[in-house]
């Protein structure tokens, strides 16, 4: 595939042979999945395109049902129907189910649906590709206990990680999080605590990572300072626009490696692309492509 049909991933028009791909969500036109797909099928020269479909909750099994009848290969599914599209699945890869969220969707060719979550083992993907961590033996720290955090968790749990301490501002939906999970991992040591930072053996962690929103947004506070982390800890923030927030700021100041969510979203997306077409993403292209973009 040429240069100039990379960057213009519309170079070749759609026909009656073109299959479709998306993302579904409410809101959805924030999504970059679009600008990660459509340029990655260019560049090995499938005839898909991958769009975004604005779904209210209301209408989720609807759409479904649409997108079977269209004969669709998949589609991505971000805020709020991860958790609600787990009953409309024929099938549920054994991860989606533990996690309890599905955000990509294969429809194979007698119109089933599998639901599977590719959120978990994307986080773990980019970590180790940036930080090749000892999982196993790390200490972790993750601040918020929300979808993205479960998602998350589950990701370390099956990459081997034995120690994570979740940390939210409210507790009980911390231990909430990890109770749902630990019936799965019972080796591990899972602990929730409260978001603050005199109440946390900072010096203990060897990962942080942050899922929540705190820092962003004007909002001048950070969830906790790195400052007493010690100088093997590596800090994540899950959010890729900015590249680097508040908190990687501070952490990069403290001298400490970082990394943003911008190689978790290229990441998840790279494992449903696989799924759907068979071959895999052509990510560093699309990497660069979509940092320029940014």
């Amino acid at each position: 595939m040429s240069t100039t049909a990379f960057d213009n991933p519309f170079t070749r028009l759609p026909d009656s042979q073109t299959r479709l791909l998306g993302v579904i969500g409410h809101p959805v036109a924030h999504s970059l999945s679009p600008a990660i797909h459509n340029p990655a099928l260019a560049w090995l020269g499938l005839n898909m395109r991958y769009l975004a479909f604005p779904v209210h909750p209301d209408q989720l099994a609807t759409a479904v049902r649409g997108f079977v009848a269209m004969g669709m290969l998949g589609f991505n599914a971000t805020v709020p129907h991860k958790e609600a599209l787990l009953p409309l699945m024929d099938h549920l890869e054994p991860l989606a189910q533990r996690i309890g969220a599905v955000n990509t969707v294969r429809i194979d060719e007698q119109g089933k649906l599998h639901g599977y979550n590719t959120d978990a083992p994307g986080f773990v993907d980019s970590l180790m590709e940036s930080h090749p961590l000892d999982l196993p033996t790390s200490n972790v720290l993750l601040l918020g206990a929300g979808g993205a955090a479960r998602g998350v968790v589950a990701g370390l749990l099956e990459a081997g990680c034995q120690r994570i301490t979740v940390a939210n501002r409210t507790p009980a939906r911390a231990q909430q999080l990890l109770h749902d999970l630990a019936a799965h991992y019972p080796a591990a040591a899972l602990q929730a605590a409260p978001l603050q930072e005199e109440l946390l053996p900072m010096g203990d962690y060897d990962l942080l990572i942050n899922t929540t929103l705190l820092g962003l947004h004007g909002d001048p506070s950070l969830p906790l300072s790195p400052q007493r982390l010690p100088s093997r800890a590596v800090v994540c923030d899950i959010v890729y626009n900015p590249p680097e927030t508040p908190l990687l700021q501070a952490a990069r100041l403290q001298g400490l490696a970082t990394l943003n969510g911008l190689g978790m979203l290229l990441q998840q997306a790279s494992r449903a692309f696989t799924l759907w077409t068979g071959q895999p993403m052509p990510i560093v292209e699309v990497r660069q492509r979509l940092l320029g973009l940014l």
